[in-house]
């Protein structure tokens, strides 16, 4: 009896895995793909790549400039910067034609998951697509995106810009000048105080704390002579908001102190 069993289940798991292509013992591939691509806001997938861990069948003809994808009774047909491509020899029109960068050939998304019958849903969080094809699953993980941080060259610039807004007066046309570099909220209140209030030259920056991807501060300090035997002690807090997809500065806020010897 217990024989009897045994063999049922076994030719019970047998029917399950032959019936079943999505589950296979001789894809290896991990199911996850971290190099595709936003390009003018289209999601490409390293084409060869994301094929195979399909099981699908794939021929890249370098005479042609042409790569071959059969999966089951579907063959998909691309040719590098080629806006036509065929599925079963009919001819379809993409929007993004095949591309190769650094010797891997991208598409867009969409072209391979409607070629195959699959879907594709995109996480702007965790910045990936998800491919769907049956059973079967694979992540595609953009390459990271430029460095949110500002850049040094960036810093330098806004931090001259505002050692130069302690007097406006030089300046006929306020907020066409400091609109680049200055938020309108921080625009309306240096015209309301006609200037940063109590501001000093300063040119060394210090190291800047970001509280999130689009706030940021920097604290400047600095001793100036005051009289004959006096220092006086300027700090100076910088307040950045990322906008317009740059960093503005959003606010200044200056505070003197005279140290007495």
């Amino acid at each position: 009896m217990k024989k009897t069993i045994l063999a049922l289940t076994l030719s019970l798991v047998c029917t399950l895995l032959i019936g079943n292509p999505a589950i296979s013992f001789a894809n290896n591939f991990s199911n996850t793909i971290d190099n595709g691509k936003i390009v003018n806001g289209r999601m490409l997938i390293p084409l060869r790549a994301v094929s195979e861990r399909f099981n699908s069948e794939v021929t890249w003809s370098q005479a042609k400039k042409s790569i071959t994808m059969i999966r089951g009774k579907r063959e998909l047909l691309l040719r590098v910067n080629s806006r036509i491509g065929l599925l079963n020899n009919a001819a379809f029109h993409l929007d993004v034609p095949a591309k190769i960068d650094n010797g891997t050939t991208y598409v867009p998304a969409r072209v391979f998951v409607e070629a195959f019958g699959g879907t594709a849903l995109w996480s702007e969080q965790e910045r990936k697509t998800t491919i769907t094809i049956g059973l079967q699953q694979v992540f595609i993980h953009t390459e990271p995106q430029k460095h949110w941080r500002m850049s040094q060259e960036r810093i330098n610039v806004l931090n001259e810009k505002i050692n130069k807004a302690t007097d406006l007066s030089s300046y006929s046309q306020i907020r066409t000048h400091f609109r680049p570099y200055f938020t309108d909220s921080f625009i309306n209140k240096i015209i309301h105080s006609h200037g940063i209030k109590n501001n000093a030259l300063l040119s060394k920056k210090a190291e800047i704390e970001y509280n999130s991807t689009t706030a940021a501060r920097m604290h400047q300090s600095a001793y100036f002579e005051s009289g004959p035997i006096n220092l006086e002690l300027v700090d100076r807090y910088v307040f950045y908001k990322f906008v317009d997809n740059q960093w503005k500065v959003d606010d200044v806020n200056v505070g003197r102190q005279i140290i007495e010897p």
